[in-house]
């Protein structure tokens, strides 16, 4: 084949550059657009001490979970390293085998977009009076907290992408896409694993999502009616059910992960509520039953989900820009703590030993418009969720709006935690004396 060929015969040969203490930016959010046979070549390929750049810790005993089993990953630079399937990492960062940098999800989109565009770091509100921004500088500008966040970049990226040519014009399969593009921007080398090779020409020029460039590898209303009588909780569904009922139509919203998700399933067929997933994902709908499930549609759960006619993919830099940018109605979050002035508190426990995982939360609620939370009232030892002072490491400053619990509804007002309904049979002194703060009452 005469002219440019960035096609190689096979991942040996795809991978052979890379190098004991190589900085490896690996794509993917979960399972999905993740190039899981490069990463199980690398492991057998044998460069140690690596930094890998990433969002989650890889799955099981396969792709980056096996490298870093090996013992071949020296730091991980991540945002949401931990959940069941992640043991590798968590194991190794017990042990102390792995150094470890916790990074918001946004920001580790950003820094790589940055690192990919030439600029020496940006400003973000992400972050701003965390334990996150310690240490880097900060700063106030029109009355708004920022943090100085550095440029990523990386020797080589590990990418996932649907298609290419031979001049390495690359296009990526629905929400597949995710960190892929920044990533190709932000590395010297990148190498894709793709799933078919084009002749040039064949990708529309209008859709190719990363040009050339590249070295290729083949391969509001109503409240939910609860029982009269006796002090009933909410169930964690009446929760979910109550706060979707006051999202009004026509308005675009972020679920996040545990309790949130279940309000996906509560909206009626003829509202038109667009749904945003932080992995790049705008108009997410449920699955219907019998649907079959793609690997490429997941939700930030990592659930399986279906696109609405008329959605719309994106990468990850550019589904936080939404985030921060203002473009989101409404953001509903689980929650650890609120304080009375809207702090919240929700991706760290404050545990000795247990890394942090923070994913997108912190770019959710400096940005979105409404910022509504979704949790128990107390704690299982029935300690007060809802508090003066936050006491775990706080995920944004006077950020909460809104928040549904088992047992009341609440708005956070200049004054305090205004309650706006509370469950049938629980009288204002129980609710009270279940409260870390003063109540007022609508």
């Amino acid at each position: 084949m005469a002219g440019i060929n960035k096609f190689v015969p096979g991942v040996a040969e795809a991978l052979a550059d890379v190098r004991d203490g190589s900085t490896v930016l690996v794509s993917g959010f979960g399972l999905a657009g993740q190039a899981v046979e490069l990463l199980d070549a690398l492991a057998e390929q044998g460069a140690r001490d690596l930094t890998v750049v990433c969002n989650n810790a890889g799955s099981n005993d396969s792709g980056l979970a096996r490298l870093i089993r090996r013992g071949r990953v020296k730091k991980l630079i991540a945002s949401y390293p931990r959940g069941a399937e992640m043991g590798a990492f968590e194991d190794a960062y017990r042990e102390g085998r792995i150094e470890y940098e916790c990074v918001p999800q946004g920001t580790l989109a950003e820094r790589l977009r940055a690192g990919g565009s030439g600029l020496g770091g940006f400003l973000t509100p992400t972050g701003y009076g965390t334990e996150l921004a310690r240490g880097k500088e900060t700063r106030v500008i029109d009355g708004i907290g920022y943090v100085m966040e550095a440029p990523l970049r990386g020797d080589f990226a590990l990418v996932k992408a649907r298609a290419a040519d031979r001049w390495g014009n690359l296009v990526y399969r629905k929400a597949g896409r995710n960190f892929g593009p920044l990533m190709c921007m932000a590395a010297r080398t990148a190498i894709v694993q793709v799933s078919e090779c084009v002749p040039l020409g064949d990708l529309d020029p209008e859709h190719i999502v990363t040009p050339r460039h590249l070295r290729q590898a083949r391969g509001a209303p109503a409240r939910p009616s609860l029982a009269e009588g006796r002090s009933m909780k909410r169930t964690r569904e009446q929760m979910a059910e109550a706060l979707a009922r006051d999202i009004p139509d026509g308005a675009t919203v972020n679920l996040g992960i545990g309790m949130p998700v279940a309000v996906l399933k509560y909206w009626r067929a003829e509202q038109e509520i667009l749904v945003h997933s932080e992995n790049g994902i705008l108009g997410m709908r449920e699955l219907e039953p019998g649907e079959s499930v793609d690997p490429d549609m997941m939700n930030a759960a990592k659930l399986p989900v279906a696109l609405l006619r008329g959605g719309s993919y994106f990468h990850h830099a550019d589904s936080f820009a939404m985030m921060r940018g203002g473009h989101l109605d409404y953001c509903i979050l689980g929650g650890y703590q609120v304080s009375q002035r809207g702090d919240l508190a929700n991706w760290s426990l404050g545990q000795p030993g247990v890394a942090a995982a923070v994913g997108g939360a912190m770019d959710l609620v400096v940005g979105a418009k409404q910022v509504w939370v979704l949790m128990e009232h107390t704690t299982r030892d029935g300690q007060p969720r809802l508090v003066s002072e936050c006491s775990l490491p706080l995920t944004g400053l006077r950020c909460v709006r809104r928040i549904y619990t088992d047992l009341a509804t609440l708005e956070v007002t200049p004054e305090g935690f205004k309650v706006l309904d509370v469950v049938p049979g629980l009288d204002r002194e129980a609710l009270q004396a279940a409260t870390g703060a003063p109540l007022t009452f609508a």
